[in-house]
């Protein structure tokens, strides 16, 4: 079994912050059509569309609502530990 692509869940959680893949990409320093194939990619690992288009723009779904802390702070948690140690 291949190992999963964390970087996933720092896009899941941008994606959930920003509610837009143009402006999840533009913070995430890619183009949007990188950052729709990584919407794609995690609708596929995950089975749930996760974000699903109202208006112009991209709500959550009930599953995606769910997970949004549990990402926040795992990623919060993950960039903690890649920070320098400290003297």
């Amino acid at each position: 079994m291949s190992r999963p692509d964390l970087n996933l869940l720092v896009a899941l959680d941008v994606l959930l912050a920003e509610g837009s893949v143009f402006r999840a990409a533009k913070r995430l320093l890619l183009s949007p059509s990188a950052m729709s194939r990584t919407l794609a990619r995690l609708r596929e690992t995950m089975g749930d569309p996760l974000l699903v288009r109202a208006g112009r723009g991209l709500v959550p779904t009930p599953r995606a609502l769910e997970l949004r802390g549990r990402i926040g702070q795992l990623v919060q948690d993950a960039e903690a530990m890649l920070r320098p140690a400290e003297e």
